[in-house]
């Protein structure tokens, strides 16, 4: 089997991710546009006296409270604005069927992403460059989005990419790492021209932990 057939084994991972992600981007981000639905105003009633009452302060607004929160089955840990939900997908491509974790919380219009998908036996012993180009360019495919910037980087040891990416709605901002068999893909997504004031804190809140056996 040559390389480049090999590697697109692991496409199929972050293009499942890419369209969960989007799509629960999308629907953040629509559910927060204005509606189109204007009510006429109501007929203005008599004015009537009012007892005067003492002035109360106005409410503070708290914004997100971000927190660690460490998940050893899948050995990582990362900070979120709010905690995270998890759900499971089963991935069946020809080297065999894998389980993708998706870890997904909101802020505002912005999502924010930990993918966790364990290749084993299928990613032992192969170039870790075309498997990290193959989940980016899988995610950004799925997205229906194209790559701005894209450059290697590592955690630690392990080899890794970070780029960002657009839609026509959507900035992504990614980092992927491959460790060992493991390929953790870390992302945010939100409208686009609206930069996310939370993406490096949440990228670089990103450790790997020791894993618990399940």
């Amino acid at each position: 089997m040559t390389r480049r057939h090999s590697s697109w084994r692991f496409v199929v991972c972050a293009a499942m991710l890419a369209a969960i992600f989007a799509a629960r981007a999308q629907v953040t981000e629509e559910s927060n546009s204005p509606g189109s639905l204007v009510q006429a105003p109501e007929k203005p009633s008599p004015a009537r006296p009012l007892a005067s009452a003492p002035a109360t302060p106005a409410p503070v607004v708290q914004g997100p409270q971000w927190k660690s929160y460490s998940y050893a089955v899948d050995g990582f840990s990362a900070s979120f604005p709010s905690e995270p939900t998890m759900q499971k997908q089963s991935v069946p491509t020809g080297a065999g069927t894998f389980e993708l974790h998706a870890y997904m919380a909101q802020d505002g219009q912005v999502a924010l992403y930990v993918g966790v998908c364990d290749y084993g036996s299928a990613a032992a012993g192969q170039d870790p460059q075309p498997i990290l180009d193959g989940a980016k360019n899988g995610a950004v495919s799925n997205a229906n989005a194209h790559i701005l910037s894209s450059s290697k980087i590592t955690l630690g040891v392990y080899p890794g990419v970070a780029f960002e990416a657009e839609s026509d709605t959507l900035h992504f901002s990614a980092r992927f790492y491959l460790v060992g068999t493991m390929l953790y893909q870390t992302l945010t997504a939100g409208p686009v021209g609206q930069p996310y004031a939370g993406t490096p804190k949440f990228l670089d809140s990103f450790q790997l932990i020791p894993r618990t056996a399940t």
